[in-house]
């Protein structure tokens, strides 16, 4: 079962074995809810954060995204990034996806029934993937082939007005950037 906030029940998220990945945790719960509590619940120990940095925890790698009624984190013995973003109207859409976005990218967004769904669904995937690279937005967008192929990306369920995707390694060697 993939990690679900309609699960949550009073706001203490729920965890998840990601189909197939062993040695990671995921756990959403309602905004609000203290990201280091989660981690806590989940065993990662001490987790430590630095101003433009990503958290460091005493027992594993960690990833947290918060957004607009929603909190997610990951934990995994091996690098893992996480995402969630609130859906929600974009008037301009077409704006973002050329600024930001490769064309692969766009073209998934141009080509769906949804694309304002789309572009959350392909955001979120893209976030997961830097944050597991170790990078952040400001270094592109558009991961070359390689940076890509590093990672395996598995979207989360996280409801209807929200989107959601973990990253972590694509293969058990894999260690994280420059691998």
């Amino acid at each position: 079962m993939i990690a679900s906030p309609r699960d949550a029940g009073s706001g203490a998220g729920t965890t998840a074995g990601i189909d197939g990945i062993d040695g990671i945790a995921v756990r959403l719960a309602p905004a609000g809810t203290s990201p280091y509590a989660l981690l806590g619940a989940l065993g990662a120990g001490r987790v430590t954060r630095r101003p433009g940095a990503a958290p460091a925890a005493e027992h594993g790698h960690v990833s947290v995204s918060r957004t607009d009624g929603l909190v997610a984190v990951a934990l995994s013995s091996r690098p893992v990034g996480i995402d969630v973003e609130r859906v929600r109207p974009l008037p301009d859409l077409e704006q973002v996806v050329r600024d930001h976005l490769g064309a692969a990218d766009a073209a998934a967004v141009h080509g769906a029934d949804d694309p304002v769904g789309a572009f959350y669904e392909v955001w979120t995937r893209l976030e997961a993937l830097l944050k597991a690279e170790g990078v952040g937005i400001l270094d592109g967008l558009d991961p070359a082939p390689a940076v890509r192929a590093r990672w395996r990306i598995t979207p989360l369920d996280a409801g209807p007005d929200h989107r959601a995707a973990l990253a972590h390694p694509a293969d058990r060697s894999a260690a994280g950037p420059g691998t």
